[in-house]
């Protein structure tokens, strides 16, 4: 699963242009963009009523905030060369943990570009101290909805890395992408 889930993520990058958007189609019958982005976590608080279990399904553990930054690949091969400093939305992240320990249950509200989304899912803890001690990673995925038309629904996949500095860009020990790096596709209705 973790190679399917590489594989997705560099493949998507591999199609981006130089502002982290690619086109499926392009022209006026596109009914797919795809998006290619960086989260970073700058909060992280007991849960308020934002995360009330009516409204998330689970009982919250955790409340993260989060920035979302734009990517810079690399024309040709699709490598990731960094992200500006500038942010292009934010993400409100409740999570809750399972009967499992190594699931964790999630509600976002948020936004990128302007678009407004809900994103409901979950994420998994793929590893704990790897590829270095004091590092885990986790892969999630989330249904998105509460898009505002022209679009009719979505989904989103990270792939996030946090280490033992848990906020910022700067990753301990040094020289990871912390935290989050997150494909999004958004399908609009098709025209006739």
């Amino acid at each position: 699963m973790r190679r399917i889930m590489i594989a997705v993520l560099v493949s998507a990058v591999g199609l981006l242009a130089s502002h982290g958007q690619a086109a499926a189609q392009g022209g006026e019958n596109e009914v797919e963009e795809i998006y290619v982005a960086r989260t970073v976590r700058h909060g992280r608080v007991v849960p308020s009523d934002f995360c009330a279990p009516t409204k998330t399904g689970f009982a919250p553990a955790l409340e993260d905030q989060l920035t979302v930054h734009a990517v810079n690949v690399q024309p040709g091969d699709g490598r990731m060369t960094g992200s500006p400093d500038k942010s292009i939305g934010e993400m409100r992240v409740c999570i809750g943990q399972a009967m499992d320990p190594t699931l964790l249950g999630t509600y976002t509200e948020g936004q990128f570009n302007g678009i407004a989304f809900t994103g409901i899912g979950d994420c998994r803890l793929v590893r704990g101290n790897q590829p270095e001690e004091g590092l885990l990673t986790h892969r999630c995925f989330m249904a998105l909805s509460g898009l505002p038309a022209p679009y009719v629904g979505g989904f989103l996949i990270s792939s996030s890395l946090y280490s033992r500095t848990p906020f910022g860009t700067e990753s301990s020990p040094p020289g990871y992408a912390q935290a989050g790096i997150m494909v999004i596709r958004l399908w609009k209705k098709r025209l006739p």
